[in-house]
């Protein structure tokens, strides 16, 4: 095996934007590691992937809420001489519900996923990257990161933390030729679920949606090209501007508000 090849690890990469990404990686015949459940799903993704671009698509399936679940995968590219050259922290779950109507074991997943994973993850990999450098890291925060919201508390939390993780290592990291940029997507079409809470909110949910594809070309370039940071599609890059304008007070209450209709509809 040619171990100067350069792969692409994504996490959460079997459906959804992660599979959008994988496949963005795969036009540009990047080679691919895809990290995510051990489902059919994921095999289905790689072979799609493989049979459709040509590249080579490697799968390791685990639940990134095990416990060393991020050791776990570094140690796979190690043993398997693997080269990575992009990260691509995309996992993660997120909810709409009471705080007090979750459960402590779904906010233990929650947090697990979406911080402790990215955190471990990208410092793990870090020497790693640095010997295929330039390398890129690409952090799949969200919209809700950059507001408080209420019955979105633990998420939006969640996603702030990974904000502030990616502007701060992007300034450790440039010594190391490493670029850090993290993406910030307002709601995506990823399944009928979200179908259906998009029509719930009208033109305004319609407005601050798009599609996975469109994220993670968007998301995609945006790394290729080092930019810190990036809101996918205008209206919502436009709403995004809005927490400079308003006390966060305000922004509590109007968010509560509308989150509130949702979810006793």
């Amino acid at each position: 095996m040619n171990i100067s090849v350069e792969f692409a690890l994504i996490t959460g990469g079997s459906r959804g934007l992660g599979k959008a990404i994988a496949e963005n990686f795969a036009q540009r015949k990047i080679p691919i590691i895809l990290v995510a459940l051990p489902e059919k799903v994921l095999i289905e993704t790689a072979q799609y992937l493989q049979n459709t671009y040509q590249v080579d698509v490697k799968t390791f399936g685990i639940d990134l809420t095990e416990q060393d679940a991020p050791q776990k995968v570094f140690d796979f590219v190690q043993e398997n001489k693997l080269k990575v050259k992009y990260l691509v922290n995309n996992a993660g779950i997120g909810y709409t519900d009471k705080f007090e109507r979750l459960s402590t074991n779904f906010l233990d997943k929650l947090l697990k996923i979406n911080t402790i994973a990215v955190t471990q993850l990208t410092r793990l990999f870090i020497p790693a990257l640095a010997e295929s450098s330039p390398a890129y890291i690409l952090n799949v925060a969200s919209m809700a990161g950059l507001f408080t919201m209420p019955y979105k508390a633990a998420y939006s939390a969640s996603k702030h933390y990974v904000i502030e993780l990616s502007f701060a290592l992007r300034e450790e990291l440039k010594e190391k030729n490493i670029s850090v940029t993290v993406v910030c997507p307002g709601g995506i079409m990823t399944n009928p679920e979200v179908l259906e809470r998009v029509e719930q909110m009208g033109n305004l949910g319609k407005i601050l949606t798009a599609s996975p594809d469109f994220i993670a070309k968007v998301a995609v370039k945006a790394m290729m090209n080092k930019r810190k940071f990036i809101v996918p599609k205008w209206q919502v890059k436009f709403y995004s501007y809005l927490r400079w304008v308003f006390p966060k007070t305000w922004q509590a209450k109007i968010i509560a508000g509308a989150l509130r209709k949702k979810i006793e509809s």
